[in-house]
């Protein structure tokens, strides 16, 4: 019993301290959060088909053979998206300035996903809405770029028709109250347990 009135006793005498500690911290995270603004996010698809097919008398590129290799093109234009050329070539076309010439940091705006044997969502991000709808611009342009020099310097009977569908553009807000009443409740537990561990081995002659 006088254990646990000992504990109390300290916990009675620290207990202020550390909750003027968590809304210290809490409102920091408020600031932080509050500053840090919406992330908005432009998303459109291309939806990928074969316009023309190679021939031969003993072979048709059609059926099977015609969607595997559609379903391939799908995923090459899904890695080039990815590429830091066709990054430096979106910014160029834009007019966006590059602030990095980290490859990692040029396509880390640039989101990806292959959702089917045709079809190829894009994502991209960033802080500023105007910028994200002009990358997006200038990556569809470098990207037409890049398809049309595969047609032109690639096997000529295999074709493939490109439609990319209209943009939309997201908007994304951090949950401000959530942040700070979570800060607030995650230091205020931790002080508590950080003042009775410490207690703990004082106690213990640690």
């Amino acid at each position: 019993m006088n254990e646990y009135y000992h504990y109390w006793q300290v916990m009675k005498r620290t207990f202020p301290k550390v909750v003027m500690l968590s809304v210290a911290l809490a409102v920091l995270a408020y600031v932080i959060t509050a500053r840090t603004g919406p992330t908005y996010s432009v998303h459109y698809s291309y939806i990928v088909s074969m316009s023309e097919r190679e021939e031969g008398n003993d072979f048709r590129y059609d059926g099977y053979y015609a969607l595997s290799a559609t379903d391939l093109f799908t995923a090459t234009l899904t890695a080039w998206t990815k590429t830091p050329e066709v990054a430096v070539r979106a910014y160029e076309i834009s007019g966006v300035e590059m602030r990095s010439n980290d490859p990692q940091a040029l396509v880390k705006l640039v989101s990806a996903e292959k959702t089917g044997p045709q079809i190829i969502e894009i994502v991209i991000k960033h802080k500023k809405k105007e910028i994200a709808e002009k990358l997006t611009e200038g990556l569809q342009a470098a990207m037409l770029e890049n398809i049309e020099k595969y047609h032109n310097e690639g096997i000529p009977a295999v074709k493939y028709k490109v439609v990319t569908t209209e943009a939309w553009t997201g908007e994304k807000s951090l949950a401000v109250g959530v942040v700070t009443m979570g800060t607030f409740i995650f230091a205020l537990l931790l002080g508590i347990n950080g003042v009775l561990l410490v207690e703990s081995f004082k106690r213990a002659g640690l």
